[in-house]
C-alpha cells in the first residue's frame, strides 16, 4: 500500500538509518504485555494508556503573541538496533553475553522499536530523529519565530563493548543539526553544548587548551551557519556565543539569545574550578554575559538565556552558582554609566531554559538575596562603600583589566583569536578554590555528589522534593527577592521518559490598552505547551502520520490555572502548589510525563 502524502513508512528516512533498524514489529498485544508480569513491563503498559484531558485552552491566537520551540537531548544513536537489550544499550540483540546474575527476562529487548524505547537507558535511533525532523518542519516551521536547542546531541558512552568516540559525538551533533535546519529553514536556531557533546563527557578544559580549541571548532563546523560570523572567534574562545533571534513588532528592540557553555560552571567538570580565580573560564562567561546584558540596553533588546544544566546548587559549583544568580538577576549599568550602579532598572532576561535532566520542571534562581546584597571584601575589594560591584564588573563595565581585553580581542570582534588571550598548559585549578573537593556519580536524575566525611552535606534524594524545598526557601522571605528569576527544564526527546519538546508562548508586541496583557512588558513568557510521542504505539504502526506524531500533552495554564508565566505569577502558583497534596501529586506527575 503506497504512503500518503505526510506518512512515514520504513523506507522514506531523511537521514540514513541503521540497515539493521528494519523490518521487525516486536511489540507484544497488551495480554502479552500483562502476561509477562515483569515491572517493567507494567511501567511501559501504564505509560502506553497514560492521557491527560484536553481541557479547552485559552485563546493564544493573538496577533501579539508569538511562538517558540526548546527541544534539548537528542542523544542521536546511529548504533541503535530494533530488537536489541536495554542492556546493551539497545547495540545487541540476544543471544550475547550477560552478567551471570543479569535477569534478562526483565530486560526490554522484546519492546525496542523503531522509534526507541521509553523507560529505559537506550538513546534516539535515526528514526526517531528523521520522525521529529519532519513533523517539526509539517507543522510548526511556519508557526514559529525561532528554536531554542540546548545540547546533549551526542550519545550516551554507557556501553563497554562501543566505546563512543570524539567522532561519533560530532557525528551525533551533524545529524541533529541537519535534521533541524531541513525542518528550520527560515527562522533563526540556537544550538547550545551539552556535558555529552565532550569528550569525555562532563570533562571540558580551559579556553586555549588543544581538547577545548578542539571541540569548540569541531561543534561550530557542525552547526555551521547556526552560530553569527561576528560570534564564531567568542565560541571558539569559550563555547558560548550571542545571536539575535527575534525583532519587535511595532518598536524598537528584540530578543537576544546567549547560548551559554554550563560545563564551565559543573560539578563535575574536573577540569576546571569554581568562579573566583582571577582567570577562572567560569567567571570569565559570568563577565561576558553582563557584557552581553550592557550590549542588550544599549541595543534596546531583552535576553532570553539558554543551557544544558540546570543552574542549581546541585550541579554548579558554589561560587559559579552564586556568580550566575547574582549575574542574571541584578540591576546592570547601561554602557555610559561607567561609575557605581544607579539605575534600578532591570535587565529583562525573558526566559531560562535548560534540559539535561530529561524532566519537565521549573525552579527559581537568585533567591539568595542575603548574598546578593552582601559586601564580599574578598570579591569586591573597594573602598567606595557606594560602589556594589565586584571586581569583575567594574572591569566589563570600564572595559579594563584581563576582561577588557577579552572584551576588545574577542567578544567584540570577528578577527582570529590572538595568541595572547590562550590560557597556558594545564592548571592546578584545584589549587586556587575554596570549593570542596568531591567526586561525582550518575544518579536518574541529576548529578549526586559523594564528599568527603569532613564536609557536611545533604541532598534530598528525590529530584520533585528538592524542588518544593526551594520553593519553602523562596516564599519564606519576605517580601520575597525582587531580582527573583524562573529557570525551565524542558522535557528531552531521547525516550529516557518519553519524547518531548515545548512551545512557549510570548508576548511579542504590546497590546492596547485594556486589552489581555496590555500590563504585562513586551517579551514577557505567557504561557507553554508540552508535547509528547507516544513511541509504545507508534512502533507498532507500519505508517507514521508525521503531523501526528508529537500531539498536546498539556498546556500551563491550563493544568496550573494561572494567567501568564511572570514572576508574580509564579509565586502565587508555588505558594497553590506547597499547600496542596493533590496540586504536588500532579506536579510530581507530569514531571516525569506521566510515567510515575
Amino acid at each position: 500500500m503506497a504512503a500518503r502524502k505526510g506518512q512515514l513508512t520504513e523506507t522514506t528516512p531523511l537521514l540514513p538509518t541503521h540497515s539493521k533498524h528494519r523490518g521487525k514489529r516486536v511489540f507484544a498485544a497488551v495480554a502479552a504485555v500483562l502476561a509477562a508480569g515483569s515491572l517493567f513491563s507494567y511501567l511501559l503498559l501504564a505509560y502506553c494508556n497514560y492521557s491527560i484531558a484536553d481541557t479547552s485552552s485559552k485563546r493564544l491566537s493573538s496577533a501579539a503573541v508569538g511562538r517558540y520551540l526548546h527541544i534539548t537531548d537528542l542523544h542521536v544513536d546511529p548504533n541503535y538496533m530494533e530488537g536489541a537489550t536495554t542492556y546493551s544499550q539497545c547495540h545487541r540483540r540476544p543471544p550475547h553475553v550477560l552478567p551471570p546474575d543479569y535477569d534478562s527476562a526483565k530486560d526490554g529487548h522484546a519492546h525496542t522499536g523503531r522509534f526507541g524505547i521509553p523507560l529505559a537507558k537506550c538513546d534516539s535511533p535515526i528514526a526517531l530523529i528523521n520522525a521529529t525532523s519532519e513533523h517539526l518542519k509539517r507543522e510548526w516551521a511556519h508557526k514559529l519565530d525561532f528554536v531554542i536547542w540546548t545540547g546533549d546531541s551526542g550519545r550516551h558512552d554507557g556501553d563497554p563493548e562501543q566505546p563512543r568516540t570524539f567522532d561519533q559525538i560530532i557525528q551525533g551533533n551533524d545529524i541533529a543539526s541537519a535534521a533541524l535546519r531541513s525542518a528550520f529553514k527560515k527562522i533563526p536556531v540556537v544550538p547550545n553544548i551539552g556535558n555529552n557533546d565532550v569528550s569525555p563527557h562532563n570533562e571540558l578544559a580551559a579556553p586555549g587548551h588543544k581538547r577545548a580549541c578542539k571541540t569548540f571548532r569541531a561543534l561550530e563546523r557542525s552547526w555551521r551557519p547556526l552560530i553569527p560570523k561576528d560570534q564564531v572567534p567568542t565560541f571558539h574562545y569559550g563555547g558560548y556565543f550571542a545571536k539575535d533571534v527575534v525583532d519587535y513588532d511595532g518598536r524598537k528592540g528584540g530578543i537576544t539569545a546567549l547560548s551559554l557553555n554550563t560545563i564551565y560552571w559543573y560539578r563535575a567538570n574536573a577540569k576546571v574550578g569554581g568562579c573566583r580565580a582571577k582567570d577562572s573560564p567560569g567567571l570569565a562567561q559570568l563577565a561576558w554575559i553582563r557584557y552581553q546584558m550592557r550590549r542588550a540596553r544599549m541595543r534596546n533588546r531583552d535576553i532570553i538565556l539558554l543551557g544544558h544544566v540546570l543552574p542549581n546548587r546541585d550541579n554548579y559549583r558554589p561560587s559559579c552558582y552564586h556568580g550566575y544568580a547574582r549575574t542574571v538577576t541584578q540591576t546592570v549599568p547601561p554602557p555610559a554609566l561607567n561609575s557605581s550602579d544607579s539605575s534600578e532598572e532591570l535587565v529583562n532576561v525573558h526566559a531560562q531554559l535548560f534540559g539535561h535532566s530529561n524532566v519537565d520542571v521549573w525552579a527559581f534562581v537568585g533567591q539568595e538575596a542575603k548574598w546578593i546584597n552582601s559586601h564580599d571584601a574578598l570579591l569586591i575589594a573597594t573602598e567606595n562603600v557606594t560602589d556594589k560591584r565586584l571586581w569583575w564588573e567594574r572591569e566589563v563595565d570600564e572595559e579594563s583589566g584581563r576582561f577588557g581585553k577579552l572584551i576588545r580581542d574577542v567578544w567584540s570582534t570577528d578577527v582570529t583569536l590572538h595568541a595572547a588571550i590562550n590560557q597556558p598548559d594545564e592548571r592546578a585549578w584545584e589549587d586556587m578554590e575554596d570549593d570542596p573537593q568531591v567526586h561525582f556519580t550518575e544518579s536518574a536524575d541529576h548529578i549526586v555528589p559523594v564528599v568527603s566525611a569532613t564536609v557536611k552535606q545533604s541532598l534530598p534524594s528525590d529530584f520533585v522534593e528538592s524542588l518544593l524545598k526551594e520553593f519553602e526557601r523562596v516564599l519564606v522571605q519576605n517580601p520575597p527577592n525582587p531580582r527573583l528569576g524562573v529557570t525551565t527544564i524542558s522535557p528531552s526527546i531521547i525516550p529516557k521518559y518519553v519524547p518531548s519538546f515545548r512551545i512557549f508562548h510570548y508576548l511579542r508586541s504590546q497590546p492596547a490598552q485594556g486589552e489581555r496583557w496590555w500590563h504585562l512588558p513586551v517579551g514577557t513568557l505567557l504561557d507553554y505547551d508540552v508535547y509528547w510521542a507516544n513511541i509504545h504505539k507508534l512502533n507498532t504502526k507500519a505508517q507514521i502520520d508525521v503531523r501526528s506524531f508529537f500531539t498536546r500533552l498539556y498546556r500551563f495554564s491550563d493544568e496550573y490555572k494561572i494567567d501568564d508565566l511572570s514572576i508574580n505569577s509564579y509565586l502565587k502558583w508555588a505558594e497553590r502548589l506547597l499547600s496542596s497534596k493533590a496540586l504536588r501529586k500532579r506536579f510530581r506527575s507530569l514531571t516525569y510525563l506521566g510515567t510515575q
